[in-house]
């Protein structure tokens, strides 16, 4: 029994390597169909695996750490949470309407490190935001971690030189250290070892490094930005605006690694005694407090998924245009297939069973999809680098390690079987059905084959690709609407830059003299117009708001409404291009000995002053009193999406803490970036240690704003024209080899008085109803998936009759023009030509 096995194995290795060389020998035969064939596959897998590659890499590759499965993220969840310092990981929701995040008071933390049953380590962090480091004489701002002594023991990774992070420096009085990663060892120093020991400063306190990491180090947030590693001990110099022992600041986040043979229910249900504790102890509070043990082997999900979120979507458009690709292979390999039909007849007439036939063909298909896959890869790699060269040349210290991994192959290998397959059945079942009898009869019986399978295939690649192309539309004619809106300033011809005087130890009163100072020497450039200042850049996607009542206000006093909040100079106004519609701009003497002033947009006028003169109004925020001394034009805040918001600007001398960052407007005549090298040199003057940082013009910043819109616009630009021209390709191929098959039927209808327009217009007429076959059925089915991308429009609804019915009559159009030239090729057959052939 066992012999009969082998040698069963052994033939049919046999057999499948003889299909593999004769697939292999006729392709050889007909390059020109394994050519476009494989180019094809190639477009259609290749920009699959590309868009995967980047989904690997933010959401779904395993930390490189030894066993990641152990690692789990702690998160708590309960319902209706009030908390008044919450800062830290982004807030979810269930669909029971539960609230879940990530953040904990650091006194928790410490509990669950210290009482936690059932793990090997339980460890901390929390990401530090624009800091201002200064080494070897260089000043730069980058972000940076703080985390707990253990935090390295825990994660499961060592320093490539030197030493990580202990618990020893996590106390407080320690030495403050430093552990730096390979980029900025590299960037910062030219790899030298003598950088351990040295001093390098943050935000004006002396760290010692102790420790460089791997050049290969991944750390836990997507797109790891992280530059340095400190003690949480430090806190208190980096962040002293939540303090350690504080049980009602939420900021820190946590992760912990199972002990061996852990039970994880009763590990959860430990911590979750001891969150009930905190919370009993704290002014915060919530309703049916759990927590969540989620894996961590990824890092923290909850920030990964809003990252990937887009990515899906991508992924699920590249999908379409892969069924596109599986159809038009498979019209081509029916096409193929009729042409062998008298090779069939000979193989089935010697002895070829119906099975063998199926696998040829199907060796074949596989054949040609692996292909594809290998030239795929080449163009993925090509593909993911401009997918990540335009998201990072919109977004800072982004480092994403896109790598083609054992995922990526995986995927790549899944997808080529998935498309041999799902373009190859159909043809080799049709191919499979020859009749020998008729087969091997004169060639001239097979001339002019029905193909109907062939042209439902042509029919439904119409049809998919006018889903693409109705999409691409709406994603493009959505940001034309958003590159179109009049944001309220000018943009044009105006420089920004950041300077942060609170980090470099400024108190107010030297932080004021600073900023002044840059102020007088930046105006003092040639071509220099006006300069301003804000705490916050418009169009940067950063916001400042507070909740106001109108004391003043007689019907509604004690009403509470939430506006948007800016700290700005005088001549602010003047600098971006805004109007002031009444009262009056601020100016030099609005400081803080004198009454507080506060100019407001017409929005906040409209929506909580109606038919009121707002000159003079107070307004109060918390316990602090405003007056109204003017009214401003309105203007886009925070992005260009979201409708203008009621805005309450202040004077910033009137700031109550001035050392800290403040953002430049510097309105030119010249091109804006020309005068970075003058502002540079200027600040390096008044104050070689702080850095100039985010510089950008603001013309820049509002294209960020819509940087995800323009991506999308992009990507499916570029996918619906794909997809347009392999339907083309279809629908020209199935033409063509209708007009070869009847090139007799053609001579001889020449050779009875038929005129050339009679012979091409049939063959135009039949391109027709196949695309407006394919029209038809998917105009139903456009208007079922539009609301899905309702969220990423703007301007424009989603079932917008101009897009479709401008899709359809544009793909019309296409489907003659790909059937004119096999049309015009067949008005031009010579009749004699074509009795010869007979």
């Amino acid at each position: 029994m066992k012999t009969k096995i082998l040698v069963a194995c052994h033939l049919s290795l046999v057999t499948v390597f003889q299909d593999l060389r004769y697939g292999l020998r006729m392709f050889v035969k007909n390059p020109g169909f394994a050519i476009v064939a494989v180019s094809i596959l190639a477009l259609g897998i290749g920009i699959n695996t590309a868009i995967f590659s980047v989904l690997n890499a933010v959401l779904l590759r395993s930390l490189p750490v030894p066993n990641p499965h152990e690692l789990r993220s702690i998160n708590w969840m309960g319902r209706n949470p009030e908390m008044n310092h919450y800062m830290g990981a982004g807030m979810g929701e269930t669909s029971t309407g539960m609230r879940y995040a990530g953040s904990f008071p650091y006194p928790a933390y410490r509990s669950f490190r210290e009482r936690g049953a059932g793990f090997a380590e339980v460890f901390a962090y929390f990401p530090l935001y624009s800091m201002t480091l200064h080494t070897r004489n260089e000043s730069s701002v980058t972000e940076g971690m703080m985390v707990s002594g253990n935090f390295f023991t825990g994660y499961g990774r060592r320093t490539l030189i030197g030493r990580t992070i202990t618990p020893e420096d996590d106390r407080i009085g320690a030495a403050p250290v430093v552990v730096i990663t390979y980029r900025w060892w590299e960037q910062h120093f030219d790899l030298d070892p003598t950088a351990l020991g040295q001093t390098m400063q943050i935000n004006k306190n002396p760290f010692t490094i102790i420790g460089v990491l791997p050049k290969d180090f991944v750390g836990l947030i997507p797109g790891d930005p992280t530059e340095f590693y400190v003690p949480l001990s430090t806190q208190p110099q980096l962040t002293a605006n939540f303090p350690l022992e504080s049980t009602i600041h939420w900021w820190i986040q946590i992760m912990a690694r199972l002990a061996p043979d852990a039970n994880e229910s009763q590990a959860q249900a430990s911590l979750e005694v001891l969150f009930r504790q905190i919370l009993a102890v704290s002014t915060t509070k919530m309703e049916q407090p759990s927590i969540m043990l989620e894996d961590g082997s990824r890092g923290p999900l909850i920030q990964r998924q809003s990252m990937a979120q887009p990515l899906w979507a991508l992924l699920a458009v590249v999908g379409l245009v892969l069924l596109i690709t599986c159809a038009n292979i498979a019209s081509l390999l029916l096409v193929r297939g009729v042409s062998r039909q008298h090779e069939m007849a000979i193989r089935t007439a010697i002895g070829a069973g119906r099975w063998r036939l199926i696998r040829q063909s199907l060796t074949e298909s596989l054949l040609l999809s692996l292909t594809g896959a290998a030239v795929g890869l080449i163009f993925a790699e090509w593909s993911k680098s401009a997918l990540l060269g335009f998201f990072i040349s919109y977004m800072d210290n982004l480092h994403i390690d896109a790598r083609t991994d054992a995922n990526v192959l995986a995927f790549t290998l899944g997808l080529s079987v998935f498309t041999a397959v799902l373009s190859g059945l159909l043809p080799a079942f049709r191919v499979s059905r020859v009749n020998p009898a008729a087969g091997l009869k004169d060639r001239a019986a097979m001339v002019s084959p029905r193909l109907r399978l062939g042209k439902l295939l042509v029919s439904a690649q119409v049809g998919l690709s006018l889903l693409l192309v109705v999409g691409a539309g709406l994603m493009i004619r959505s940001f034309a609407n958003l590159s179109s809106v009049d944001p309220g300033f000018n943009p044009k011809n105006l420089l920004l830059f950041r300077l942060d005087a609170g980090q470099s130890g400024y108190d107010d009163q030297k932080s004021m003299e600073f900023f002044g100072n840059v102020r007088q020497s930046v105006a003092a450039i040639p071509g220099v117009q006006s300069v301003a200042l804000s705490d916050l850049a418009l169009l940067s996607g950063g916001m400042s708001a507070t909740s106001v009542t109108l004391p003043g206000n007689s019907e509604t006093p004690d009403a509470s409404y939430q506006t948007n909040r800016l700290f700005v100079s005088d001549s602010f106004f003047s600098t971006l291009g805004m109007n002031l519609v009444l009262g009056r701009d601020f100016n030099p003497n609005d400081s803080q000995t004198e009454s507080l002033v506060a100019i407001v947009n017409e929005m906040f006028v409209n929506s909580f002053l109606p038919g009121v003169n707002p000159i003079g109004q107070a307004v109060k925020s918390g316990s602090t009193e405003y007056r109204i001394v003017g009214v401003c034009s309105d203007a886009k805040y925070q992005n260009l999406r979201d409708k203008t918001p009621a805005t309450m600007y202040l004077a910033y001398q009137q700031k109550s803490r001035k050392a800290g960052a403040m953002f430049f407007e510097v309105r030119s005549v010249l091109p804006p970036l020309s005068l970075v090298p003058a502002i540079r040199k200027i600040v390096s003057v008044i104050d070689p240690t702080i850095p100039i940082t985010q510089i950008s013009t603001q013309q820049q910043n509002l294209e960020r704003s819509i940087v995800q819109e323009r991506l999308f616009a992009s990507l499916c630009g570029f996918l619906a024209v794909l997809a347009m021209l392999l339907s083309c390709i279809g629908l020209y191929g199935l033409m063509a080899y209708t007009v070869k098959r009847r090139t007799i039927e053609i001579g001889i209808r020449m050779a009875l008085g038929a005129r050339p327009r009679d012979v091409a217009m049939p063959i135009v007429r039949e391109a027709f109803w196949l695309a407006f076959l394919g029209v038809i059925v998917c105009i139903p089915v456009a208007y079922g998936l539009a609301h899905l991308i309702r969220s990423f429009l703007y301007g424009i609804e989603p079932y917008d009759p101009a897009t479709l019915i401008g899709g359809a009559a544009l793909f019309l159009v296409v489907a003659i023009l790909s059937a004119w030239i096999p049309a015009r090729r067949a008005a031009r057959v010579d009749p004699m030509t074509a009795m010869r052939c007979e």
